[in-house]
């Protein structure tokens, strides 16, 4: 009986099924939708969005950014780094309505608890020296 209850112990371990946040990696914890904002200063009022992220087939974090207060196409969002404590995200090519050009749009940002808080940089398209920056602020509503 003890062989048997063993047996059906390993096999249950090993067998294939739902993938842990843990299981799926680092980039699990970054996954799902966020909404927030994006502020150039301290006196800005910010830029309305919505993120939703998953964890790939393969293991790589992807996504889009929406804006949320304009009609704009979907941003696609790919991860470059993911830890722990922190991730590194590329956004775009797109068209920026602020800065009225084709830019890239680079991430940083860190979780805890239910917020998603971080840096932005912002670059034209076609590489040259950033456009501008700032901080963004969110919090998960789903995950």
């Amino acid at each position: 009986m003890r062989t048997l209850l063993c047996a059906v112990l390993v096999a249950g371990a090993c067998a294939p099924g739902d993938r842990s946040r843990a299981a799926a990696g680092p980039g699990a914890k970054y996954a799902g939708t966020w909404e927030g904002r994006s502020f150039r200063s301290a006196s800005d009022s910010g830029v309305p969005w919505r993120i939703v992220t998953a964890v790939t087939q393969d293991g790589s974090l992807r996504g889009t950014l929406t804006y949320t207060s304009v009609t704009a196409s979907p941003v696609p969002i790919r991860t470059r780094e993911v830890s722990d404590t922190a991730v590194v995200n590329e956004l775009g090519p797109y068209h920026s309505l602020i800065a009225d050009a084709d830019v890239i749009t680079t991430t940083i940002g860190k979780v805890r608890g239910d917020s998603l808080n971080g840096t932005f940089e912002m670059r034209p398209a076609g590489g040259g020296k950033p456009l501008m920056s700032g901080t963004f602020r969110s919090k998960r509503v789903a995950s």
